[in-house]
C-alpha cells in the first residue's frame, strides 16, 4: 500500500489530513489518518480513503450526520433534516432555534416544529 501521509496536507485537524493526489491516484484527495498506536505496523497503522472532488459535500454531510447522531443521544431528544432552499444542501439540525444557517451558503432555513 502506498503511504500517503507523507504528504503536505491540505487541510488537517487530530491524526486526519486531507492530502493531494497525484495524477496516477485514483482520486482526487486522499483522507489519511494515522491510528497513532507506536505497537501497530506500517499496514495498520496508517489508514487511507480517496476522495473524488464531487464527493467532498458527501463527505462533509455524512460526518455532520455521525455528529448530530453523537450529539442528540447526549443532549437532545430530537434532530430534524433540513435542505436549504437556495443552495439545495441537505444537513442534519440538531439545535433549538426557529431558523439554521445552511452550512454551505449560510442562508436562513426555517426549522420546522420549532418555535410557536
Amino acid at each position: 500500500m502506498t503511504d500517503r501521509s507523507d504528504r503536505e496536507p491540505i487541510v488537517s485537524e487530530g491524526p486526519y489530513a486531507i492530502v493531494d493526489a497525484t495524477d496516477s491516484d485514483p482520486a482526487d484527495y486522499w483522507l489519511v489518518s494515522s491510528r497513532g498506536d507506536a505497537t501497530a505496523d506500517a499496514d495498520e497503522h496508517r489508514y487511507q480513503v480517496p476522495v473524488d472532488e464531487t464527493a467532498i459535500d458527501d463527505l462533509a454531510t455524512a460526518v455532520s450526520r455521525l455528529r448530530g447522531l453523537k450529539t442528540d443521544a447526549e443532549e437532545s431528544s430530537e434532530s430534524v433534516e433540513l435542505t436549504c432552499h437556495d443552495c439545495g444542501k441537505t444537513w442534519t439540525y440538531t439545535g433549538s432555534d426557529e431558523h439554521a444557517s445552511c452550512p454551505n451558503c449560510e442562508t436562513e432555513v426555517p426549522v420546522e416544529g420549532i418555535g410557536p
